[in-house]
């Protein structure tokens, strides 16, 4: 079933007289061009024209136009319409001037306001996790970290998200780095297949847990951002204290808005999943 979609309109009496200064015919094409790009489904020029509260013939004419500068496509049967590529790039270059913190602002946000826990954003930089942005919770009991704090990867939820598609070759000269480490003994036992097991289920999962293994009495769980070309530049999480947050709650609730989130802002980034 298509989507309904709101009627735009520019109002009258007053309301004219205020926007005055409005380009009725430019405002017009942009209704047109945004329900035609909401739309689930190919929209017949009917059905558009009722969506933006226009005659059919005005409709027809932007509709035609917005065909003509390559916007919207029509099929050459049906003639119903659907956005065409060139729509895209309108976003994109919004995007493209956004570094990853600006542009994934909204959605940690978001986040944050559904838990009120802990909101996270990091990025790969050498053998650690560096945070790029933090949103805290309202609780009294919160942890101490801040834009700029450093981790480890192996024992954050964090830095195996960044890392759970490192190849082969990486991910041996990192141990390798790691058996310095006191810190890092139990991940590198049994032959060096802790930590690659961990990566493998982050992998089949699309998040990495990690329960109270970096600091007593909290838990966290992560998922990777994408780029254009697939490649993990970043990773979302949340973090609370076991005290608040079951093991439980983590995996069935959080996990699945955490990579909600994640894929909302790799989709910003011009990733597309095949």
């Amino acid at each position: 079933m298509p989507r309904k979609t709101r009627t735009h309109t520019l109002g009258s009496g007053k309301g004219r007289i205020a926007n005055r200064n409005l380009n009725a015919s430019l405002a017009h094409g942009l209704s047109v061009l945004e329900v035609v790009a909401a739309h689930k489904e190919d929209i017949p020029l009917a059905t558009l024209a009722q969506s933006v509260g226009l005659k059919k013939t005005i409709t027809w004419r932007l509709v035609h136009t917005l065909v003509q500068l390559g916007y919207v496509r029509q099929d050459p049967k049906t003639r119903h319409f659907r956005p065409a590529p060139r729509v895209l790039s309108l976003g994109y270059s919004y995007f493209d001037g956004l570094d990853l913190r600006q542009l994934a602002a909204p959605f940690l946000d978001d986040l944050a306001t559904r838990f009120n826990e802990a909101v996270n954003l990091a990025v790969l930089d050498g053998d650690e996790v560096i945070f790029l942005e933090r949103i805290g919770s309202s609780h009294i009991i919160s942890i101490n970290l801040h834009i700029g704090s450093r981790l480890p990867l192996y024992s954050t939820s964090l830095g195996r998200a960044l890392i759970c598609e490192m190849p082969k070759e990486w991910l041996r000269a990192y141990m390798g780095r790691l058996t310095s480490d006191q810190r890092a003994r139990d991940y590198l036992n049994a032959g060096e297949k802790i930590l690659p097991k961990i990566l493998e289920e982050t992998r089949r999962l699309g998040y990495a847990l990690n329960d109270q293994e970096l600091v007593n009495g909290l838990r966290a769980v992560a998922s990777p951002i994408r780029d254009a070309t697939n490649e993990i530049i970043g990773a979302v999480g949340v973090g609370a204290p076991s005290s608040r947050v079951s093991l439980t709650e983590l995996r069935r609730n959080i996990a699945r808005e955490v990579i909600s989130t994640a894929a909302k802002i790799s989709m910003a980034l011009g990733y597309k999943k095949i």
